[in-house]
């Protein structure tokens, strides 16, 4: 009987090993997944700034363009907004 007990201790031994190397596996398989979407939302976040950006450039070049065609209509138009935000802000 102790040497069947021997026999059972050794192999819980080499299976609580091979679980140990199981989990070492899914441990970094979980690393590597992970590494792997945080590079694709830092991508993403990239993209998403860069069309941003170039979207900004786009309106402001738009917005440019508008006031070399009509400099007064874009001066008389500032002037009524100020105007409109003063008394909404003076009240």
């Amino acid at each position: 009987m102790a040497a069947t007990t021997e026999k059972d201790i050794d192999d819980l031994k080499a299976q609580i090993a091979e679980l140990r190397s199981d989990l070492a596996g899914v441990a970094d398989a979980i690393k590597k997944l992970s590494g792997d979407a945080a590079d694709e939302g830092v991508e993403r976040v990239r993209r998403t700034a860069e069309r941003a950006r170039d979207r900004a450039k786009d309106t402001l070049g738009n917005l440019e363009n508008e006031i070399e065609e009509r400099p007064l209509t874009s001066v008389a138009t500032a002037f009524g907004i100020g105007f409109i935000l003063g008394k909404l802000l003076d009240s």
